[in-house]
């Protein structure tokens, strides 16, 4: 399946009393990582360890008329994340393309085990221009994202 591994870090200030991520903070893990791995890094930061993503979209908040809106999230909860040096693995791919809309499918995983996922979770983002209507997905975009595609993850109900 096609997919993008992001590692993340994990702060000090995102445990909770329990001495786990707390479920908040998750959810600013993987905001991360589809920024890292939708938004494209400007020229004058490539180079020096700053890399592109492969997937990224023609949006972004720089002027640009394509913004992006995030409809849902969800997430599951399946091992607690406790606080690593080495932070944590978010595995994301795009499960649905709707007319103006994408969906997100993750997984957060422990570095070096990513046989084993500690929560499942989706986002679905909706692309708007700048006066918030949503925008089509065109044909030259979903030919971009069509590697990215994989299976949706199944929840819990």
């Amino acid at each position: 399946m096609a997919h993008i591994d992001i590692p993340v870090p994990l702060r000090w200030s995102d445990l909770d009393a329990y001495g786990h991520v707390n479920n908040a903070a998750l959810l600013t893990l993987l905001e991360e990582a589809r920024i890292h791995a939708f938004w494209e890094v400007p020229q004058e930061q490539l180079g020096g360890g700053t890399e592109q993503s492969p997937i990224v979209l023609p949006v972004s908040a720089d002027g640009r008329d394509l913004l992006t809106f995030v409809a849902s999230n969800r997430i599951e909860y399946l091992k607690p994340v406790e606080y690593r040096r080495d932070g944590a693995v978010v595995r994301l791919w795009i499960s649905r393309l709707g007319g103006a809309s994408l969906t997100v499918d993750y997984t957060l995983h422990t570095p070096g085990r990513m046989d084993e996922a500690l929560i499942r979770a989706r986002t679905v983002v909706v692309l708007v221009d700048s006066s918030g209507r949503p925008t089509r997905i065109d044909d030259d975009m979903r030919e971009r994202l069509a590697p990215w595609m994989g299976e949706p993850l199944t929840f819990r109900e």
